[in-house]
Order: C-alpha cells, then sequence, then structure tokens
C-alpha cells in the first residue's frame, strides 16, 4: 500500500494536480509467456504492473501510463518499461515520456542488452511534444541512467529526464483536422465510441491510424472468480501512415457502469517471441486523490 500511494503522489505531483483534485486511476497486474524455442511457450504471472490515470474537466484532460516488468520476477530478468503523460487544453497539448531502450528482436539480442545492463549501461530514451492548433512539434533524446531503474524508480527517472534531455532530434509535423494528441487520448476515443472508424494521433513527428477492427460484446465478463459486468472485446490495429507498419493488440474493457471505458483486460506481443497480458486488480481502483490514494 505504500509503494501504491509513492506511486500515486509522483503521478499526481507530475500532472500537477491542485489541492484535492481526484483522479481515476486503476492497476493492473502483469502475466508474461516467452517462447524460448519456436515449439512451446512458457508463462509466468506476476511479473509486472501497471497503473493507469485519468482526469478529465471541461477544460482539459490529463491521461498517464507508467508500465514496466519487474526483474526480480520476469522472464531472464527482464527489465522493459516506460512512463507516458498526455496533458491536453483544448488546442493545444503536452505530451512527456520515457522508456527503457528496447529494439531487441531475439532473445539472443536482448540477453545482450541484460549484459549491457549489468555492465552498467543503462539508456533511457526520452520524448517531449507540444501540439498546438495545427502543428506537433516533438523532441527524442537519450539519457544515461547511473543505475539499472525500474518502474519503482519512476521519480528519479523522470527528474533526471526533465533534467538531462535538453538535446535531441527534432520534429515538426502538420496535422490533419481532429488528430488526437497522443496514443492514450485515441485509444480512450476509440475504446468509447465502440466502432471501427479509424482514429488519427501524432507520436514524435509521425501520424498513425488507430482502428478497433472486430468487437464484440461480452455479458457479465468474468476471469476466474471475478465479475466484472458487461463489457466488450475489441481487436485493435495500429497502422503507421509514414510506412505503413503495424501493430496489433486486444483490450476487454467494460461498457456499463464504474468501469465504463475502462480496460480489464490487455494482450499484446511486441515481439515474436514474448506476449504480455494486462489484468484489473480489483484492489486499490477507482479515484485517487492528488498525493494519495484515495478512499
Amino acid at each position: 500500500m505504500i509503494r501504491q500511494a509513492a506511486t500515486a503522489a509522483v503521478i499526481a505531483a507530475l500532472f500537477g494536480l491542485p489541492p484535492n483534485a481526484y483522479a481515476e486511476q486503476y492497476r493492473y497486474s502483469m502475466a508474461a509467456r516467452v517462447r524460448p524455442f519456436v515449439l512451446f511457450w512458457i508463462s509466468r504471472s506476476g511479473v509486472g504492473t501497471a497503473t493507469v490515470t485519468r482526469q478529465c474537466s471541461s477544460e482539459w484532460t490529463r491521461y498517464s501510463l507508467l508500465i514496466g516488468t519487474d526483474p526480480e520476477r520476469a522472464p531472464r530478468r527482464i527489465n522493459r518499461w516506460g512512463y507516458v503523460e498526455e496533458d491536453i487544453r483544448g488546442a493545444e497539448a503536452h505530451l512527456f515520456g520515457l522508456m527503457t531502450q528496447s529494439d531487441e528482436e531475439s532473445i539472443e539480442q536482448a540477453d545482450a542488452s541484460l549484459r549491457a545492463q549489468a555492465a552498467g549501461r543503462h539508456p533511457f530514451k526520452v520524448i517531449q511534444a507540444t501540439i498546438a492548433d495545427d502543428h506537433a512539434t516533438s523532441r527524442v533524446a537519450t539519457i544515461a541512467a547511473p543505475a539499472d531503474y525500474t518502474f519503482r524508480d519512476v521519480g528519479a527517472a523522470l527528474d533526471l529526464a526533465r533534467r538531462e534531455s535538453s538535446g535531441g532530434k527534432s520534429r515538426v509535423i502538420s496535422m490533419p483536422r481532429g488528430t488526437r494528441p497522443g496514443f492514450l487520448a485515441a485509444l480512450a476515443d476509440a475504446i468509447h465510441s465502440r466502432s471501427s472508424t479509424p482514429v488519427t494521433y501524432v507520436y514524435h513527428g509521425r501520424l498513425y491510424e488507430l482502428r478497433q477492427t472486430r468487437i464484440e460484446t461480452i455479458a457479465n465478463f468474468r476471469i476466474g472468480a471475478s465479475a466484472y459486468g458487461n463489457a466488450a472485446t475489441g481487436d485493435f490495429v495500429v497502422t503507421s501512415l509514414y510506412d505503413g507498419e503495424q501493430t496489433r493488440f486486444s483490450i476487454t474493457y467494460g461498457i456499463a457502469g464504474p468501469l465504463a471505458d475502462v480496460p480489464i483486460k490487455v494482450t499484446y506481443q511486441p515481439r515474436w517471441w514474448m506476449q504480455v497480458e494486462l489484468t484489473l486488480d480489483g484492489a486499490g481502483n477507482g479515484r485517487a486523490l492528488a498525493g494519495g490514494v484515495g478512499p
């Protein structure tokens, strides 16, 4: 509970929430499957976590996502995590995020990356973007952390990123009308609409299209002994409008009651050899008070 309260406090402080402001906060447990050989998978539960925070008013909307593996429990002690926040105020928006550098395409490359971390190399990618009117300006930089930070060290990592990420490569792009200022905002719109209409969003000077390709309604969705009420399962595809590359994932989300528009289960396969599944943690979800966990 202390760790959860600390996470809520960090996110609230980064958002700059006013005193006694409330935000919805949802926590997820992570399971992973690794395929060291093409023929079979190795599964393990409790290998990481995710925290989603959202706050909306008539004037602005904020989203954040903190997600990461726990190297003490993850297969092959993989330490991969990231944080992103999107602050939207009318026609202007700001995005800030960081992630561990992870370009591995094979288990062998992942092992090499782990050896590099053990040798003292801990790179992070940092992205900062401003969206105003019909233009988006973004900058990506790489920084070196003094230690092998995990998702539990998000506060220290973000402090370091804000101090040392002034350089990097910049991109400026013109945006079509209706473009959303980030992935989280686009996903929220797609889930709320429950339609196959594509949503265009911008990320680091590139345009992407998010489409819900299949939607199946489920009466009283259950995971084990837990019941979540009426829900829908959607298959999603993200298409880069720059080079056509596609990313696919699926989400089961609530469609009524307190879990309306809230992801309950997420399945994503970032590499051919690794699959990740997030499941909503029934404890401690709901409204979070700025500076601590609400009642």
